[in-house]
């Protein structure tokens, strides 16, 4: 009696047993898949299961390498160790054997006696070694129809395969093709939620765990480790002028430089932006983390190159030790973070160990900024006014805006205090349009109360040159009728050297607003790049008017500053004159104008309005 047959595929012709076995094959692989049992095991097993179904036979899988460039074999329980080693490698082509020709052509091939078959002509010497007399393979796909991959049966004797060993072999082929799916799909989730996508390290959440594990350990084990912080000095200027694709490459290029001169066990994560974060565990001897750092720091003192571009970057540094500075994941890195914040401030490109005093400031900074936000609700902060004195005429000729604040309990404080703590905040945003419209609305009183035209001079932060607000400022000047002429924005010499800042300053020039450089002479500036700079007027600093009577490279300087400067068509102005030499030096030189606690102090408004009596 003849065994029924149904089809399975048109051109195959299987009994309904062997029907039976190829669905319980495949039914127990995929039970194991939806279990979560580790792919390299199910693939050991659906091996294991063919060769039972296939009397005297090896089964074998291969896939490409990573660079997609050769085989090498993933699967093959019952094959010798050292023809796994000789098939490692294997380069697809039309005479690769069975399993690269299959690759190659992308369609099954099967090869009945490999001693005289062609496709084998390149692998007689495995052939001969190894004793292979018939082998079977059928590509592995997983998308867009493309091989990446091949399953293969082999026997010791030449062999012809049947229907049933041919549906087995795409079966397979197919099932092992959904195993490595599903592993890439979870090795790619796995990436989203551990690796960062930039730089290819630990992303926060996944070294969160990291340090959580170490800790767990170092607490047990009583053994010592470090957490560094690093943050790179000056990349925002890497973003601004040469845009995100360059500042995403050259996170990339830190990510691997600093891998090279980690320890195989140490961990490295970037937290964000251009934050980073090393943790090394099990810590013998501290002088290691000296070691690290300084290789660190050497890094930075080549040029970074990349996409055609040099750059000369430099990182700060922040160290936190366990258990000494913390015991838990969320204050060692709070504590390594705070350090780091203490070598920016120390002058970058260095490191700082944690030390309590750290703490202590922090928690200073944090009390201030919410005094200050205070301050603004509760109208504490008030301007005073420092007048700006012709050389020639000796007549008040303008005036610079200054804010201070009225503290509640420790009286009129500096801005020299509160000042950069506030643009560290951000703070400075609302504080500075505070004092914009103070001191125009208090200046346009005074001029519709008949005083004579002055210029008036506000001071802007590098947070205030944004396009929100410019627009902010345009609308305060507008609706007050404010005259532009008598208004002068005071700005840095770094800040007007910024690409970006410059593009705004520009902005404000369009509209009729006069721009002085202020504290020239400690930035970046050269005197040859004031002709193409918006500025109308300089203003020499207080640094070399100090010791001018003493010095002569101060009085030099002085005296080309003043030259070229009115070559250019600029005005100059001279702060911090305090002695009746310096202001004799500075007039007979041809200083426009003077302000410092010679002629006066910075005053309150109605201090001033005696002045302008007494014109």
């Amino acid at each position: 009696m003849k065994a029924k047959v149904i089809s399975l595929k048109t051109e195959y012709q299987v009994t309904t047993e062997q029907a039976e076995k190829l669905l319980r094959l495949q039914r127990e692989i995929l039970e194991q898949v939806a279990l979560g049992v580790d792919y390299r095991t199910i693939l050991n097993a659906l091996c294991y299961a063919a060769e039972q179904l296939v009397s005297d036979s090896l089964a074998s899988i291969m896939i490409y390498d990573e660079s997609h460039s050769f085989l090498t074999v993933l699967a093959a329980p019952s094959i010798p160790s050292e023809a796994i080693e000789a098939l490692n490698g294997l380069i697809p082509s039309e005479n690769a054997g069975s399993c690269g020709t299959a690759v190659h052509s992308n369609e099954p091939q099967y090869v009945t006696d490999t001693r005289t078959d062609c496709r084998w002509c390149d692998l007689q010497g495995f052939v001969e070694n190894f004793s292979i007399g018939a082998c079977w393979s059928c590509p592995i796909k997983i998308e867009k129809d493309t091989a990446m991959g091949s399953f293969a049966l082999s026997s010791f004797e030449k062999r012809t395969p049947s229907a049933f060993y041919k549906q087995l072999l795409e079966t397979s082929a197919h099932i092992i093709g959904i195993i490595l799916k599903r592993e890439q799909e979870e090795q790619s989730l796995w990436q989203l939620a551990h690796r960062d996508v930039l730089t290819g390290l630990e992303n926060r959440s996944s070294f969160n765990k990291t340090l959580a594990r170490a800790l767990d350990f170092a607490y047990t084990q009583n053994t010592q480790l470090a957490v560094l912080v690093l943050d790179l000095d000056g990349f925002k200027d890497v973003n601004d002028t040469q845009g995100h694709d360059v500042g995403d490459k050259v996170l990339q290029w830190v990510a691997e430089q600093v891998q090279q001169v980690l320890g195989e066990t140490d961990s490295f994560a970037r937290l964000g932006g251009d934050e980073f974060v090393i943790l090394i565990e099990e810590l013998v001897k501290p002088f290691v983390v000296d070691q690290l750092i300084e290789e660190i720091l050497m890094l930075f003192k080549q040029k970074i190159k990349v996409a055609s571009h040099q750059f000369s970057l430099s990182t700060s540094i922040g160290v936190s030790f366990f258990p000494d500075d913390g015991q838990t994941a969320e204050k060692l890195l709070r504590n390594a973070d705070t350090a780091m914040y203490a070598a920016k401030k120390s002058g970058r490109n260095c490191a700082k160990i944690y030390h309590e005093d750290l703490t202590n400031l922090v928690e200073h900074r944090v009390n201030l900024v919410a005094e200050m936000r205070a301050a603004l609700v509760n109208q504490d902060f008030i301007v005073h006014y420092q007048p700006q004195f012709c050389t020639k005429s000796q007549k008040l000729l303008g005036v610079e805006a200054l804010v201070r604040w009225q503290h509640f309990d420790k009286g009129l404080i500096s801005p020299q205090t509160f000042i950069s703590i506030a643009e560290q905040s951000g703070l400075i945003k609302e504080i500075g349009l505070w004092v914009f419209i103070t001191a125009c609305q208090q200046c346009k009183k005074w001029w519709d109360e008949g005083v004579a035209d002055f210029s008036l001079a506000i001071n802007l932060s590098v947070k205030q040159l944004d396009s929100e607000s410019i627009q902010q400022m345009q609308e305060v000047l507008m609706g007050m009728n404010f005259p532009l002429h008598n208004l002068e924005l005071e700005v840095t010499e770094s800040l007007v050297m910024h690409s970006e800042s410059l593009h705004e300053l520009k902005k404000l020039e369009a509209m009729g607003i006069r721009i002085s450089m202020d504290d020239f002479g400690t930035g970046y500036s050269s005197l040859a790049q004031l002709k193409h700079l918006p500025i109308s007027k300089l203003k020499i600093d207080r640094s070399f008017i100090k010791d001018l009577t003493e010095n002569e490279s101060d009085r030099i300087l002085i005296k080309t500053i003043i030259a070229l400067g009115h070559s250019l068509g600029l005005k100059i102005v001279a702060e911090g004159v305090e002695t009746i030499e310096q202001q004799d030096f500075l007039a007979a030189q041809g200083c426009d104008l003077i302000q410092g606690y010679l002629r006066s102090r910075p005053v309150p408004p109605e201090q001033l309005a005696e002045l302008f009596v007494h014109l």
